[in-house]
């Protein structure tokens, strides 16, 4: 198989659709990082999403659409706490994973046979057109070879998939740069079964302090979303947070070499001068969230082109707002 580049100005939707219905696999961009799509009612699509990510097949996709009007028969939204998230939400980063009414329709192969179904109306231009045009319900889990960093650049995507998958569409960077935040709503209180852009107090305001939770250290034997059981997000090198403070920190890290990265802040640039490892900066300062999800998986993927030994950061501690960051952070570090 051979990939082919396809700019998104230059997409033939008629062709496209055709792809789909042909089983082919097609890389698109969305807000949070490249999905690799395939038709979701195909289950020779779906399983050779699977196969070309390496993905462990009891772990489920995500279903992405562009309107609501498509997924009223195959899943339950007849809920008002539903309603409420998909009225302040969608289109946008937040997946939602409700009872199936209808199985015949979307591959087994998507719900890894689960009576669950996650679904998504994503919010970037670029795949609301895809979507809009082909109108075909498309699997799409993150572009990248399993357990590796989510691709937030076309190019990511080729690196890792690259004569794997049919198409590969190119466009802007993702602007969030993490997966959608995924609410099991087949249960009350909801709860977040993976953390992302929208936070658990963005949530709690729209349903209320005992409408939602989120257990962070919850044991999973049967994945009902992506990401949640498989070690995720891993770089080549070793990822290590250090429970340090800076000074400490360099301390420790004084006599590393340049096979060696030091993921830090801008704000420290003074202080990270003249040693021998590599310096990477996450974001401006540790407050700006929004900057060091977006640059969180590009700085990894660095590191692999770069054949890095071993990746160094700071502990950073826990707030409102950066419970995904932490989430990927952790499963980056693990070996499990």
């Amino acid at each position: 198989m051979i990939t082919k580049l396809l700019d998104f100005f230059d997409i033939d939707y008629k062709k496209l659709k055709k792809c789909y219905k042909d089983g082919q696999l097609v890389a698109i961009p969305t807000e949070t990082v490249y999905g690799l799509s395939a038709d979701a009612t195909n289950t020779y699509a779906v399983k050779k999403i699977y196969e070309a990510k390496g993905r462990p097949s009891d772990n489920p996709l995500i279903v992405h659409f562009y309107d609501i009007k498509q997924i009223r028969n195959i899943v339950d939204v007849e809920n008002e706490n539903v309603q409420k998230l998909i009225d302040n939400f969608w289109p946008g980063p937040m997946s939602l994973i409700l009872n199936i009414k209808n199985k015949s329709i979307i591959s087994n192969k998507v719900t890894a046979g689960l009576n669950s179904l996650a679904v998504r109306m994503p919010s970037n231009k670029f795949a609301r057109e895809i979507l809009k045009q082909t109108e075909v319900l498309l699997a799409a889990p993150s572009a990248n070879t399993s357990g590796k960093p989510s691709p937030t650049k076309f190019s990511h995507v080729y690196n890792d998939l690259k004569d794997k998958i049919d198409i590969i569409i190119k466009a802007d960077d993702s602007d969030i740069g993490l997966e959608s935040t995924v609410i099991d709503c087949t249960k009350y209180p909801f709860e977040i079964a993976r953390p992302g852009d929208i936070t658990l107090k963005n949530l709690k305001k729209i349903l209320g302090e005992e409408g939602i939770i989120y257990r962070k250290n919850r044991v999973i034997k049967n994945p009902i979303a992506p990401g949640m059981k498989y070690r995720h997000y891993s770089p080549n090198a070793e990822l290590i947070i250090l429970d340090k403070t800076l000074d400490e920190t360099l301390f420790f890290l004084k006599n590393k070499k340049s096979d060696t990265v030091f993921i830090s802040y801008k704000k420290y640039e003074n202080k990270l001068k003249n040693y021998d490892f590599k310096i990477k900066f996450l974001a401006a300062d540790e407050d700006n969230i929004e900057e060091c999800n977006r640059n969180f998986y590009n700085i990894l993927r660095e590191c692999d082109l770069e054949n890095i030994k071993e990746i160094y950061i700071m502990k950073i501690k826990e707030n409102d707002v950066n419970e995904a960051l932490l989430n990927r952070l952790e499963k980056a570090s693990s070996k499990k």
